[in-house]
């Protein structure tokens, strides 16, 4: 669901006069972001989101932007806000016609500190269980970190924004995918927040947010949202939507940022591990699920997927690659999107 940023235009002469965005001090130049959606601004605009970025990380309030232009304006924050999950406490901005831009704070300066020692206090735990993690290795983790800590609620509490699935553990889309970038960017990884339209695993087409992440010199794409599969009998994670390619990002999502290709899809989830095919052998999948689990998950050549989904859900393969007798239950869960296919048992 879309956070709804409101933007008040006042036309009202204050009575003291504001500060100047030139008298903040400039935190931006310590800044350590990946802050993707600011590479893609013009110089200008970049000048205008570092006064809007300072403004925020200092919680100031009347200040002299000089810039009056409302369209001009919108665009630099929603950008500012995606680059930074950490701004979890900017609610509404308001811009008077002297260019007097205020933003409002969801909470007191006291109240933003205890939540940031909060999240402090998770980031320490996740940098000591990942410390000796490759890169590959701690975007896993904490994709399924992620998943595992949260549930998807539409009426969470402070559902657009990082504490809510970190601390609260309860968030819709916003909250899973600035959450990941949160982390990510606190282990090292550089990742980013994108927006646009989607078809959700049902079929519906909604507003939906999810994450760009740079690994090996290349672009994948994460959706913990919908790796969070939740089903009438059982709750999984979902490795469809762990680092997989632009293409088929582009089969599923219409987004509405910037994004980069990926190059190399040797690096997206299955093949990574192991669980990719081209071809349909019997002893190739036996030799990839680990039987402790009670579940594995498959990946197949768009070549073959009908013919192996064929095989394993109608002619009864399934069985005989898990070794239990016929008269078990095995459910399965096929993705025609992404070529694969989940069995429990």
């Amino acid at each position: 669901m879309k956070k709804v940023i409101i933007c008040l235009v006042l036309f009202l002469v204050c009575g003291c006069s504001p500060a100047s965005s030139n008298s903040l001090e400039n935190y931006f130049k310590d800044d350590t972001c990946y802050n993707y959606h600011y590479q893609h601004l013009t110089k200008k605009q970049q000048k205008l989101y570092q006064k809007i970025y300072n403004i925020a990380y200092s919680q100031e309030k009347d200040v002299q932007i000089n810039q009056k232009d409302i369209d001009k304006v919108t665009p630099i924050i929603e950008k500012v806000l995606k680059d930074h999950p950490e701004f979890f406490y900017v609610e509404e901005w308001t811009l008077t016609n002297k260019g007097t831009f205020n933003f409002k704070y969801t909470f007191t300066k006291k109240e933003i500190k205890n939540y940031q020692k909060q999240l402090n206090v998770i980031v320490q735990q996740i940098k000591e269980n990942t410390k000796e993690l490759d890169d590959y290795e701690k975007i896993k983790y904490i994709y399924e970190y992620l998943i595992q800590q949260c549930k998807y609620q539409e009426d969470a509490k402070y559902n657009q924004e990082v504490i809510s699935a970190l601390i609260y553990h309860q968030t819709v889309c916003s909250g899973y995918a600035k959450a990941l970038q949160y982390l990510l960017h606190e282990v090292g990884i550089e990742s980013t927040y994108l927006t646009g339209m989607a078809d959700d695993p049902s079929g519906n087409n909604d507003y939906h947010a999810w994450n760009m992440v740079k690994y090996d010199n290349d672009y994948y794409y994460i959706d913990a949202t919908w790796g969070d599969l939740v089903n009438s009998d059982f709750e999984t994670v979902n490795y469809d939507y762990l680092m997989f390619s632009s293409e088929e990002m582009n089969k599923n999502y219409q987004i509405q940022d910037s994004y980069e290709n990926t190059t190399n899809d040797n690096n997206t989830y299955y093949k990574k591990e192991g669980y990719y095919f081209e071809h349909y052998r019997i002893d190739d999948l036996k030799q990839r699920i680990d039987f402790s689990q009670n579940e594995c998950h498959f990946q197949f050549s768009s070549e073959i997927y009908e013919y192996a989904k064929n095989r394993l859900v109608s002619q009864g393969d399934a069985y005989t690659i898990i070794g239990v007798s016929n008269d078990r239950e095995i459910k399965y869960i096929d993705d025609e999107r992404f070529h694969t296919i989940y069995l429990r048992w």
